[in-house]
């Protein structure tokens, strides 16, 4: 009797009351092992990677680029696809893709190998987030979505903290934290194997209102969208890459303190999972008018004085409570000008994230070159701010009457 109690609870159908909650943790937990694992753990370990093969600055930046690249050509993949497939399929490739990244960079003798799972690593969220986005889209009653958006988006935040605390205890070897990190992958992908419905998703109405075309992509209302997030990518990809190696040359912290850095980064960005409600209190611009110039003040401190440790710690926790909320503006931005296929919507925001992060790097790596870290870090400060004016005036829901009133006019200017 007990045991039926639990499995109505933690696994039920769409349909099931529970359904909601124990969906959106488990999304939340795949997100931490995908993207704070698979994809950012590799900005904490940058230093390590580099000197234990004896990398250069461009060629670490080149790795991150190449991330990246398979990251968004996941993304596009699994976007056009996603609908077409159960979500549970796509949700467990995506913990055995990051698990297997993660175990083969942990076990790596050669750059080569080490590069591979790197990659391979990160290609798990690419694949994740569009079928994702479809389910929370087809499961989730309206009141719902919003939050299992903030929270999915802010999912990575635990997978940092986790990342940063195998870091901090296994000082001795990265290669032993990716090991470990990969034993976590493992054990919550047999979870969603067991949780995951089988369902599949319901088929678009045969006369969809938005049908897939170059003029789609190209209305006038997606672009201030797309230059947006574009900014925004430059600037994540950025900190979370390079961030770690600033403080460390310019001695604003010292090992293994640094792991303590993202540890603080991780916990700040916790409350970020209940900006799903912020969406509909503030509208999409103005959670962007508050979260993006808050990062661009920690990209500000950081520059302006690196090598003071209570300066640092500021800027991660300002950086970690503010940068995640901005994705989470851009999705719902993203879904409600593609509200007829949500995976189009969630999948064109993340590929133009991933141009941003594969030019992030490599702009610095270039860039840093000339002028100085710091010079960088300051740019990026000024761009979270110039890019204001282009926030929508719109504040997008998920009910029915946002979406006939965009689809009545689908080029408006919001």
């Amino acid at each position: 009797m007990i045991k039926y109690s639990l499995k109505s609870c933690f696994m039920p159908s769409p349909s099931n009351q529970h359904f909601p909650l124990a969906f959106t943790a488990a999304c939340v937990a795949m997100t931490s092992v995908t993207y704070g694992m698979g994809r950012y753990a590799y900005g904490l370990f940058l230093p390590s990677i580099g000197a234990q093969f004896d990398l250069t600055t461009f060629d670490l930046a080149l790795i991150a680029s190449l991330n990246a690249i398979l990251y968004l050509v996941a993304t596009i993949v699994a976007s056009a696809t996603a609908i077409h497939f159960r979500p549970r399929t796509f949700i467990l490739l995506s913990g055995v893709t990051t698990t297997a990244g993660l175990l083969l960079a942990g076990m790596a003798t050669s750059v080569a190998v080490a590069t591979v799972g790197i990659v391979l690593a990160g290609i798990g969220a690419g694949i994740l987030s569009p079928a994702m986005f479809e389910a929370i889209e087809a499961w989730l009653p309206a009141p719902w979505k919003p939050r299992a958006i903030g929270a999915v988006n802010a999912g990575a935040a635990p997978g940092i903290v986790l990342t940063g605390l195998a870091a901090y205890w296994l000082q001795s070897s990265w290669q032993q934290a990716w090991i470990v990190m990969a034993g976590i992958g493992l054990v919550v992908t047999l979870w969603h194997f067991w949780l995951i419905p089988t369902a599949r998703l319901p088929r678009p109405a045969s006369g969809v209102a938005l049908p897939l075309g170059f003029s789609l992509f190209t209305r006038r209302a997606c672009m201030p969208l797309y230059v947006s997030v574009f900014v925004y990518g430059l600037i994540l990809s950025t900190y979370l890459t390079f961030a770690v190696d600033l403080v460390l040359s310019t001695g604003g912290m010292a090992f293994p303190m640094d792991r303590l850095f993202w540890v603080l980064l991780g916990l700040a960005g916790l409350p970020a999972m209940l900006t799903g409600a912020a969406v509909l209190r503030l509208g999409v611009r103005g959670l962007l008018a508050i979260s993006m110039p808050a990062c661009g003040l920690s990209y500000a401190l950081l520059a302006l004085a690196p090598g003071n440790q209570l300066v640092v710690l500021t800027s991660a926790i300002l950086f970690g409570a503010a940068s995640i909320a901005p994705g989470n503006g851009f999705l719902v931005w993203g879904i409600s000008l593609f509200r007829e296929r949500p995976s189009i919507g969630s999948g064109t925001v993340f590929v133009v994230l991933s141009i941003a992060i594969i030019i992030g790097p490599i702009l610095f790596g270039i860039i840093a070159t000339q002028i100085c870290s710091q010079g960088f870090f300051l740019v990026m400060a000024v761009l979270s701010i110039v890019i204001i004016p282009l926030f929508p005036r719109a504040i997008f829901t998920t009910g029915r009457a946002g979406d006939q009133a965009l689809l009545d006019n689908p080029t408006a200017d919001f």
